[in-house]
Formats: C-alpha cells, sequence, structure tokens
C-alpha cells in the first residue's frame, strides 16, 4: 500500500507544514512507499484527495486540523481508508478518538498502525462533515475566533475567549423552522447543532452521549430563556458540561431541515458560512476511518 500525505501548508500557523521531516523520518524507518502532498490554497486538499478516486492500493492521510479533515472527506473515494494526523488549531474530531495531541512521532506511528473502522458521516446541502454542522452564538464565536487567529498574532486560547466574551454579551437568537424525521418545531434559540461527533469549537464537549457509528445525529437546541437563565446555562454548555440543562433539548435524528428567514451564520467543522436553508442527513458506516491504534 502507499501512503499518502495531504499537508495543509498554514494548519495550526504552519504547524501542520513542520512535520513533514518527521513524517519523513518515520515513512522511511518503517520502509514506506509514500507520497507528500502539500495544499497551495483553499479547498485543494479536496483536489489533491479527488486525484486518488478508483484507486485500491492507497492511504490517505490528512495532516492538519478539522478545515483539512473535511476538506479531504470532501474529495474522498469511501473505499480509500483515511488516517488523521491533527495539527490544527482546534483537533476537535480528534479529540474523540485520541485526545489532545502531543507526542507526534506516537501520533503518527498510531495513524499508520491504526484499525479501520466504519464510522458515521453527516451530509448536508453544503457537503459531508464528520463533526457537527452548526449556527447561532457558537458558529458567530467561531467565526471570530477563526479570523483573530488568522489575522493577527492572537494564540488561539485567548481568541476563542475575546470571542465567548464578545458574544455572551449581545447573546443573538435566531428564529428557526426545523424538521427532525417528522417532529416539526418552530422557535427562537440561541444556538442549533447538528453533532455527529462529540466536540466542536476548540474542545467544546458540546454532545458528550454521541457516537460515530450509530446511524444518527444528535440535534441540540438550546432554546430562547432569560438572560440570568441564559447566561449560566451558556458557560455550562462551553464547558461541556450541559448534558442535561433544562433550556437545551437533545433530539436523535436522522434527517433534518433548517430554515430562517434570517441568513444564518453556520459552521461545518469549522469552516464558516452563511445559509437561509439547511437539510441535513446522516450517511452511515460510510467512511473508513483509520482508529489511531492505542
Amino acid at each position: 500500500m502507499k501512503h499518502i500525505f495531504i499537508v495543509n501548508r498554514i494548519s495550526g500557523k504552519g504547524s501542520a507544514y513542520g512535520l513533514i521531516d518527521t513524517i519523513i523520518d518515520i515513512a522511511n524507518q518503517r520502509k514506506l512507499e509514500y507520497e507528500i502532498r502539500i495544499t497551495e490554497y483553499v479547498s485543494h486538499a479536496s483536489k489533491i484527495a479527488k486525484e486518488y478516486q478508483g484507486r485500491n492500493d492507497v492511504i490517505i492521510y490528512s495532516v492538519g486540523g478539522d478545515g483539512t479533515l473535511l476538506e479531504v472527506i470532501n474529495g474522498l473515494d469511501f473505499n480509500i481508508p483515511l488516517g488523521i494526523i491533527p495539527a490544527g488549531s482546534g483537533n476537535d474530531f480528534y479529540r474523540m478518538i485520541g485526545g489532545v495531541p502531543s507526542d507526534y512521532r506516537k501520533i503518527i506511528n498510531d495513524a499508520i498502525d491504526g484499525e479501520i473502522r466504519m464510522i458515521d458521516l453527516g451530509k448536508s446541502n453544503r457537503g459531508y462533515f464528520l463533526n457537527g454542522t452548526s449556527f447561532g452564538i457558537d458558529a458567530d464565536i467561531n467565526a471570530e475566533a477563526s479570523h483573530m487567529i488568522r489575522k493577527t498574532f492572537i494564540a488561539k486560547g485567548p481568541a476563542y475567549v475575546l470571542s465567548i466574551i464578545k458574544n455572551a454579551i449581545f447573546l443573538h437568537r435566531r428564529k428557526i423552522i426545523i424538521d427532525a424525521d417528522g417532529n416539526k418545531k418552530k422557535g427562537t434559540y440561541y444556538i442549533v447543532a447538528v453533532m455527529n461527533g462529540q466536540y466542536y469549537g476548540n474542545g467544546v464537549k458540546a454532545s458528550p452521549s454521541s457516537q460515530i457509528d450509530d446511524g444518527y445525529l444528535n440535534l441540540i437546541l438550546f432554546k430562547n430563556a432569560p438572560r440570568y437563565k441564559a447566561y449560566p446555562a451558556m458557560f455550562r454548555y462551553l464547558a461541556g458540561k450541559a448534558e442535561n440543562d433544562p433550556i437545551i433539548e437533545r433530539i436523535k435524528c436522522q434527517h433534518l431541515t433548517i430554515d430562517s428567514e434570517e441568513e444564518l451564520s453556520c459552521q461545518s467543522d469549522g469552516e464558516n458560512y452563511t445559509a437561509f436553508h439547511l437539510e441535513i442527513d446522516v450517511v452511515p458506516k460510510a467512511l473508513k476511518l483509520k482508529y489511531p491504534k492505542k
């Protein structure tokens, strides 16, 4: 098998690019047949992945963050196994399967030695996603923090803290119409999140009960409430401690549509966009994930 490493040049402010020498050293030591492909522009990872469609003699590795993963799976032939070497600003999907990155030599070896597991994907009218798609305050936080990380010298921790403080002060709400497997709802919400994984937003454990191979998505509805209730609930949610909060409703579903008269600030696996309408499905056991060796 040939090992294809798709490296995002700018992911993690160059962290992924900085792993190239380590990848080469390990691949040579292990006498692997390999190739390193470096992205040059937005969506280049998708284009590179598409070049290998129809091949049965390769394994592809995403070297970067959640955004790199998003690009790769949207160009990937799902008959090809996918490994993950986390080197982005958030690495939220990897948190669920391998924890917080530290020893990169071990991470690279564990990815190469990983076992293949079939996992679910989410699919919206914007494309596939691994972690989740959301809109509301959390998407606003992600968009502003990502802008600060990429365009300034502010590190990811302070960037997210500053963005959280700003958005917590204003607490903007959206009027939404939702249909989740025929369960129709119309209301005003601070956050609507559709989770396949457990984490998003640089470590927010929004959906602790999510499983990536159960054939379901977890819909999270942060309902309208007085500010004296909303503020503490919001910080519990961001801390991953709001699983049973009364103003946060959770629904397991396989298909849903989301509509709004107001253009919504959205994010899918950390990539930001706007939309008035989203249609989302789970795609069960779609991806051959090389689960890192424990």
